[in-house]
Protein backbone atom coordinates (compact mmCIF):
# COMPACT_ATOMS: atom_id res chain seq x y z
CA UNK A 1 0.00 0.00 0.00
CA UNK A 2 1.90 3.59 -1.20
CA UNK A 3 0.46 6.80 -0.05
CA UNK A 4 -3.41 7.58 0.65
CA UNK A 5 -3.41 10.36 3.06
CA UNK A 6 -3.06 13.66 1.52
CA UNK A 7 -2.65 12.92 -1.68
CA UNK A 8 -3.30 15.12 -4.80
CA UNK A 9 -6.82 14.21 -6.96
CA UNK A 10 -7.60 15.41 -10.03
CA UNK A 11 -11.04 15.24 -10.96
CA UNK A 12 -13.86 16.33 -12.59
CA UNK A 13 -16.56 18.92 -11.25
CA UNK A 14 -19.88 18.97 -10.58
CA UNK A 15 -21.80 20.28 -13.46
CA UNK A 16 -24.05 23.25 -12.76
CA UNK A 17 -27.71 23.11 -13.14
CA UNK A 18 -29.41 26.11 -14.19
CA UNK A 19 -33.54 26.66 -13.85
CA UNK A 20 -33.43 26.24 -17.95
CA UNK A 21 -32.01 22.91 -17.64
CA UNK A 22 -34.30 21.64 -14.76
CA UNK A 23 -37.18 23.31 -17.02
CA UNK A 24 -35.68 21.18 -20.14
CA UNK A 25 -36.02 18.13 -17.97
CA UNK A 26 -39.51 18.83 -17.21
CA UNK A 27 -40.36 19.07 -20.95
CA UNK A 28 -38.90 16.18 -22.19
CA UNK A 29 -39.37 13.73 -18.53
CA UNK A 30 -42.35 14.73 -16.78
CA UNK A 31 -44.66 16.69 -18.79
CA UNK A 32 -45.27 13.39 -21.30
CA UNK A 33 -46.71 11.60 -18.84
CA UNK A 34 -49.49 14.57 -17.79
CA UNK A 35 -52.40 15.02 -20.65
CA UNK A 36 -55.28 16.47 -21.43
CA UNK A 37 -57.75 15.93 -24.01
CA UNK A 38 -58.53 19.08 -26.82
CA UNK A 39 -60.68 20.46 -29.58
CA UNK A 40 -57.93 21.25 -31.36
CA UNK A 41 -56.59 19.69 -34.70
CA UNK A 42 -54.52 16.65 -34.09
CA UNK A 43 -50.89 17.49 -34.68
CA UNK A 44 -47.49 16.36 -34.45
CA UNK A 45 -46.48 15.45 -30.75
CA UNK A 46 -49.87 15.18 -29.68
CA UNK A 47 -51.45 11.89 -28.51
CA UNK A 48 -53.92 10.20 -30.20
CA UNK A 49 -56.76 6.95 -30.15
CA UNK A 50 -58.13 5.94 -33.09
CA UNK A 51 -60.08 3.08 -34.71
CA UNK A 52 -59.09 2.21 -38.40
CA UNK A 53 -60.38 -0.20 -41.17
CA UNK A 54 -57.93 -0.91 -44.36
CA UNK A 55 -59.64 -1.99 -47.81
CA UNK A 56 -58.10 -3.13 -50.68
CA UNK A 57 -60.49 -3.03 -54.12
CA UNK A 58 -63.02 -2.01 -51.34
CA UNK A 59 -62.61 -5.66 -49.11
CA UNK A 60 -61.22 -5.58 -45.52
CA UNK A 61 -57.40 -7.14 -45.44
CA UNK A 62 -56.04 -9.19 -42.57
CA UNK A 63 -54.15 -7.25 -39.88
CA UNK A 64 -55.70 -4.16 -41.53
CA UNK A 65 -58.26 -3.21 -38.84
CA UNK A 66 -57.90 -2.40 -34.94
CA UNK A 67 -59.24 -0.56 -32.13
CA UNK A 68 -58.73 1.62 -29.21
CA UNK A 69 -55.24 2.44 -30.86
CA UNK A 70 -53.02 4.47 -28.78
CA UNK A 71 -50.02 6.43 -29.98
CA UNK A 72 -48.85 9.82 -30.78
CA UNK A 73 -47.82 11.53 -33.69
CA UNK A 74 -44.85 11.66 -35.54
CA UNK A 75 -43.97 8.47 -36.85
CA UNK A 76 -44.73 8.57 -39.97
CA UNK A 77 -46.41 5.95 -42.13
CA UNK A 78 -50.37 6.89 -42.46
CA UNK A 79 -50.44 9.21 -39.48
CA UNK A 80 -49.28 12.52 -41.54
CA UNK A 81 -52.83 11.85 -42.90
CA UNK A 82 -54.38 12.03 -39.17
CA UNK A 83 -52.93 15.51 -38.79
CA UNK A 84 -55.80 18.29 -39.14
CA UNK A 85 -58.03 15.44 -37.42
CA UNK A 86 -60.29 16.12 -34.28
CA UNK A 87 -61.92 13.77 -32.11
CA UNK A 88 -65.10 12.41 -33.85
CA UNK A 89 -64.19 12.91 -37.47
CA UNK A 90 -63.93 10.21 -39.44
CA UNK A 91 -61.15 10.27 -42.60
CA UNK A 92 -60.40 7.76 -45.62
CA UNK A 93 -56.07 8.22 -46.21
CA UNK A 94 -54.91 6.54 -49.11
CA UNK A 95 -51.57 4.16 -48.55
CA UNK A 96 -49.29 2.84 -51.01
CA UNK A 97 -47.23 -0.29 -48.63
CA UNK A 98 -43.93 -0.06 -49.35
CA UNK A 99 -41.51 -1.97 -51.62
CA UNK A 100 -39.79 -4.18 -48.34
CA UNK A 101 -43.16 -4.54 -46.97
CA UNK A 102 -44.70 -8.38 -46.08
CA UNK A 103 -44.87 -10.48 -49.39
CA UNK A 104 -49.00 -9.99 -49.11
CA UNK A 105 -49.12 -5.86 -49.01
CA UNK A 106 -45.81 -4.34 -50.90
CA UNK A 107 -46.17 -2.08 -53.13
CA UNK A 108 -49.88 -2.18 -52.94
CA UNK A 109 -52.52 0.37 -52.54
CA UNK A 110 -55.30 0.27 -49.72
CA UNK A 111 -57.78 3.08 -48.18
CA UNK A 112 -57.46 3.17 -44.42
CA UNK A 113 -60.62 4.40 -42.60
CA UNK A 114 -59.83 6.59 -39.88
CA UNK A 115 -62.13 7.15 -36.76
CA UNK A 116 -60.84 9.69 -34.16
CA UNK A 117 -61.58 8.99 -30.93
CA UNK A 118 -59.90 11.55 -28.65
CA UNK A 119 -57.13 14.00 -28.71
CA UNK A 120 -54.69 14.77 -26.16
CA UNK A 121 -52.19 17.02 -26.16
CA UNK A 122 -49.52 17.91 -22.87
CA UNK A 123 -50.63 19.96 -20.17
CA UNK A 124 -49.00 23.21 -19.32
CA UNK A 125 -46.47 23.71 -16.55
CA UNK A 126 -48.78 25.88 -14.68
CA UNK A 127 -49.39 26.69 -11.10
CA UNK A 128 -51.89 24.05 -11.17
CA UNK A 129 -50.07 21.71 -12.73
CA UNK A 130 -47.25 22.47 -10.67
CA UNK A 131 -48.87 22.20 -7.25
CA UNK A 132 -50.15 18.62 -8.06
CA UNK A 133 -46.73 17.54 -9.26
CA UNK A 134 -45.49 18.49 -5.70
CA UNK A 135 -47.94 19.92 -3.07
CA UNK A 136 -45.10 21.84 -1.52
CA UNK A 137 -45.21 23.60 -4.71
CA UNK A 138 -47.50 26.45 -5.08
CA UNK A 139 -46.02 28.21 -8.35
CA UNK A 140 -44.53 27.11 -11.64
CA UNK A 141 -41.23 28.44 -11.00
CA UNK A 142 -41.09 27.00 -7.26
CA UNK A 143 -41.61 23.25 -8.84
CA UNK A 144 -38.69 24.44 -11.54
CA UNK A 145 -36.51 25.68 -8.97
CA UNK A 146 -37.13 22.62 -6.60
CA UNK A 147 -36.41 19.99 -10.00
CA UNK A 148 -33.22 22.45 -10.28
CA UNK A 149 -32.71 21.76 -6.70
CA UNK A 150 -33.09 17.76 -7.41
CA UNK A 151 -31.11 17.62 -10.49
CA UNK A 152 -28.40 19.28 -8.90
CA UNK A 153 -28.27 16.99 -5.77
CA UNK A 154 -27.81 14.28 -7.98
CA UNK A 155 -25.37 16.08 -10.45
CA UNK A 156 -22.96 16.46 -7.01
CA UNK A 157 -23.90 12.86 -5.76
CA UNK A 158 -22.47 11.45 -8.81
CA UNK A 159 -19.31 14.27 -8.82
CA UNK A 160 -18.74 12.60 -5.08
CA UNK A 161 -18.72 9.32 -6.33
CA UNK A 162 -16.34 10.11 -9.35
CA UNK A 163 -13.64 11.79 -6.68
CA UNK A 164 -14.27 8.70 -4.60
CA UNK A 165 -13.10 6.34 -8.03
CA UNK A 166 -10.32 8.73 -8.65
CA UNK A 167 -8.78 8.68 -5.50
CA UNK A 168 -8.55 5.35 -4.93
CA UNK A 169 -7.16 4.88 -8.66
CA UNK A 170 -4.72 7.45 -7.72
CA UNK A 171 -3.98 5.30 -4.41
CA UNK A 172 -3.41 1.84 -6.79
CA UNK A 173 -1.01 4.10 -8.71
CA UNK A 174 1.31 4.75 -6.28
CA UNK A 175 1.12 1.35 -4.80
CA UNK A 176 4.15 -0.61 -5.64
CA UNK A 177 2.67 -4.20 -6.44
CA UNK A 178 -1.01 -4.41 -6.46
CA UNK A 179 -1.69 -7.32 -8.20
CA UNK A 180 -5.20 -9.44 -7.61
CA UNK A 181 -4.79 -13.43 -7.56
CA UNK A 182 -6.86 -15.53 -10.07
CA UNK A 183 -8.94 -16.22 -6.81
CA UNK A 184 -9.54 -12.63 -6.70
CA UNK A 185 -10.04 -12.38 -10.18
CA UNK A 186 -12.45 -15.44 -9.95
CA UNK A 187 -14.63 -14.27 -6.90
CA UNK A 188 -15.43 -11.02 -8.42
CA UNK A 189 -16.35 -12.81 -11.81
CA UNK A 190 -18.63 -15.02 -10.16
CA UNK A 191 -20.29 -11.86 -8.00
CA UNK A 192 -20.55 -10.42 -11.29
CA UNK A 193 -22.30 -12.87 -13.33
CA UNK A 194 -24.79 -13.81 -10.40
CA UNK A 195 -25.96 -10.30 -10.37
CA UNK A 196 -26.33 -10.20 -14.10
CA UNK A 197 -28.26 -13.14 -13.96
CA UNK A 198 -30.25 -12.02 -11.21
CA UNK A 199 -31.21 -8.66 -12.57
CA UNK A 200 -32.32 -10.71 -16.06
CA UNK A 201 -34.04 -13.48 -14.20
CA UNK A 202 -35.63 -10.28 -12.35
CA UNK A 203 -36.78 -8.37 -15.06
CA UNK A 204 -36.97 -10.42 -17.99
CA UNK A 205 -37.42 -14.13 -17.18
CA UNK A 206 -34.55 -15.16 -18.38
CA UNK A 207 -31.44 -16.33 -17.45
CA UNK A 208 -27.92 -14.35 -18.43
CA UNK A 209 -26.63 -18.27 -19.93
CA UNK A 210 -30.29 -18.04 -22.06
CA UNK A 211 -29.34 -14.68 -22.88
CA UNK A 212 -26.28 -14.75 -23.75
CA UNK A 213 -26.76 -17.87 -26.23
CA UNK A 214 -28.82 -15.98 -28.26
CA UNK A 215 -25.96 -13.88 -29.70
CA UNK A 216 -23.96 -17.09 -29.98
CA UNK A 217 -21.81 -16.74 -26.55
CA UNK A 218 -21.75 -18.98 -23.84
CA UNK A 219 -20.72 -18.26 -20.12
CA UNK A 220 -16.52 -18.88 -20.93
CA UNK A 221 -17.26 -16.28 -23.43
CA UNK A 222 -18.91 -14.11 -20.83
CA UNK A 223 -16.39 -14.75 -18.28
CA UNK A 224 -13.21 -13.90 -20.43
CA UNK A 225 -15.51 -10.09 -21.40
CA UNK A 226 -15.73 -9.03 -18.20
CA UNK A 227 -12.28 -10.22 -17.05
CA UNK A 228 -10.24 -6.86 -17.54
CA UNK A 229 -13.35 -5.51 -15.59
CA UNK A 230 -13.34 -7.71 -12.87
CA UNK A 231 -9.49 -7.83 -12.61
CA UNK A 232 -9.42 -3.75 -12.03
CA UNK A 233 -12.66 -4.01 -9.38
CA UNK A 234 -10.26 -7.05 -7.69
CA UNK A 235 -7.82 -4.25 -7.42
CA UNK A 236 -9.75 -1.81 -5.98
CA UNK A 237 -10.50 -3.60 -3.37
CA UNK A 238 -7.39 -4.93 -2.55
CA UNK A 239 -6.27 -1.60 -1.63
CA UNK A 240 -9.53 -0.03 -0.01
CA UNK A 241 -9.24 -3.65 2.46
CA UNK A 242 -5.29 -2.85 3.13
CA UNK A 243 -6.47 1.10 3.82
CA UNK A 244 -9.73 -0.45 6.23
CA UNK A 245 -7.04 -2.05 8.04
CA UNK A 246 -4.79 0.04 8.22
CA UNK A 247 -7.04 2.86 9.72
CA UNK A 248 -9.66 0.42 11.82
CA UNK A 249 -12.43 1.09 9.27
CA UNK A 250 -15.40 -1.56 9.66
CA UNK A 251 -18.75 -2.25 7.79
CA UNK A 252 -20.80 -1.44 11.04
CA UNK A 253 -24.34 -1.62 11.53
CA UNK A 254 -24.37 2.15 11.23
CA UNK A 255 -22.09 2.07 8.78
CA UNK A 256 -23.69 0.02 6.47
CA UNK A 257 -26.58 1.94 7.12
CA UNK A 258 -25.26 5.31 5.51
CA UNK A 259 -23.60 3.57 2.71
CA UNK A 260 -27.55 1.89 2.26
CA UNK A 261 -28.62 5.45 2.31
CA UNK A 262 -26.06 7.44 0.37
CA UNK A 263 -26.81 4.50 -2.58
CA UNK A 264 -30.75 5.81 -2.22
CA UNK A 265 -31.38 1.97 -1.04
CA UNK A 266 -32.95 0.42 2.07
CA UNK A 267 -31.09 -2.25 4.32
CA UNK A 268 -33.62 -4.69 2.86
CA UNK A 269 -32.54 -3.55 -0.72
CA UNK A 270 -28.82 -4.73 0.18
CA UNK A 271 -29.44 -7.71 2.24
CA UNK A 272 -31.64 -8.48 -1.29
CA UNK A 273 -28.81 -8.14 -3.33
CA UNK A 274 -25.57 -9.48 -1.47
CA UNK A 275 -25.18 -11.82 1.30
CA UNK A 276 -23.31 -10.14 4.35
CA UNK A 277 -19.80 -10.55 3.14
CA UNK A 278 -20.07 -9.06 -0.19
CA UNK A 279 -22.15 -6.42 1.65
CA UNK A 280 -19.49 -5.46 4.30
CA UNK A 281 -16.77 -5.67 1.10
CA UNK A 282 -18.48 -2.57 -0.79
CA UNK A 283 -19.30 -0.68 2.40
CA UNK A 284 -15.73 -0.92 3.54
CA UNK A 285 -14.67 -0.14 0.13
CA UNK A 286 -17.08 3.11 -0.05
CA UNK A 287 -15.41 4.31 3.73
CA UNK A 288 -11.73 3.76 2.35
CA UNK A 289 -12.41 5.79 -0.48
CA UNK A 290 -14.32 8.49 1.66
CA UNK A 291 -11.68 8.68 4.14
CA UNK A 292 -9.11 9.32 1.18
CA UNK A 293 -11.15 11.74 -0.78
CA UNK A 294 -11.80 13.69 2.50
CA UNK A 295 -7.91 14.12 3.23
CA UNK A 296 -6.75 14.82 0.02
CA UNK A 297 -5.96 17.86 -2.25
CA UNK A 298 -8.42 17.99 -4.98
CA UNK A 299 -8.29 19.61 -7.77
CA UNK A 300 -11.76 20.12 -9.57
CA UNK A 301 -11.36 20.16 -13.50
CA UNK A 302 -13.72 20.45 -16.45
CA UNK A 303 -14.77 17.45 -18.03
CA UNK A 304 -12.42 19.05 -21.40
CA UNK A 305 -9.33 19.74 -19.01
CA UNK A 306 -9.71 16.30 -17.49
CA UNK A 307 -9.92 14.29 -20.87
CA UNK A 308 -6.97 16.54 -22.09
CA UNK A 309 -4.97 15.98 -19.21
CA UNK A 310 -5.63 12.04 -19.61
CA UNK A 311 -4.83 12.12 -23.19
CA UNK A 312 -1.21 13.58 -22.53
CA UNK A 313 -0.95 11.23 -19.74
CA UNK A 314 -1.34 8.44 -22.67
CA UNK A 315 0.59 9.54 -24.68
CA UNK A 316 4.09 10.19 -22.27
Amino acid sequence: LGEYMGITVDTEAPAQISSDDALLFIEENVLPNYLEETDEPAQEGFTVNIDFVGKMDGVAFDGGTAEDQTFVLGNGGFESGIVGMKAGETRDINVTFPEEYTEELAGKDAVFTITMNSVQKERALDDTLAHELNADCDTRDEYIEFVRGELQSQEDMNAEFGLYDAAVEQVIAGSPLVEPSEDAVNWRMDEMILADNNMLSSAYGISLADYISIYGYDLDDYRDSIRETCEDQARQYLVTEAICDAEGLEATDEALEEWASVNGVTMEDVNAAYDADEAAIRCRAWLAARLVAENAQVNYMTGEELSEQESAESAQ
